[in-house]
């Protein structure tokens, strides 16, 4: 039987009290690495889903424009979704139905008849991560932009 003053063979030690507050260090800083890497995905599927809808209201306008006999019925500029009331018809369809998907987007639409193109721009206001250096805005608000270039035929 072994006397508890006894000194216990080196392999049979336990983990000191230090190294233990260092493993759970360790693992904190991977648990919070993988909190932010979730953040940053769930933030970039939210900008991706507005990315899509502005692409796909583009388009929609651009269809609206194309099916029409006049397609300067649907120019605009300076346009907002705050500001569908002023529209008619629909065009005024088409703006109400972005309020709902793109709240405070902006958009410019335009008619070239020398060469027969419609042009569609739409901004709408998204959360950014992480901003260049030369970026103006404030952290974590950024505007993103598409415009689609349609030569009707």
């Amino acid at each position: 039987m072994k006397r508890r003053n006894e000194r216990l063979p080196e392999k049979q030690r336990g983990f000191s009290l230090i190294e233990v507050l260092v493993a759970v260090l360790v693992l904190g800083v991977g648990l919070l690495g993988a909190a932010a890497l979730q953040l940053l995905s769930l933030q970039n599927i939210s900008n991706a889903e507005l990315r899509t809808q502005a692409t796909l209201f583009a388009q929609e306008l651009t269809e609206l424009a194309r099916t029409t006999s006049t397609p300067t019925d649907f120019v605009q500029s300076g346009g907002s979704t705050a500001s569908c009331a002023s529209l008619s018809g629909q065009f005024q369809t088409w703006c109400d139905a972005m309020s709902q998907t793109l709240p405070d987007a902006t958009f410019e639409s335009s008619w070239d008849g020398a060469v027969s193109e419609f042009t569609v721009q739409v901004l709408w206001p998204e959360r950014i991560m992480f901003l260049d250096a030369t970026s103006t805005t404030s952290a974590g608000e950024g505007v993103s932009d598409y415009t689609l270039v349609t030569r009707f035929q």
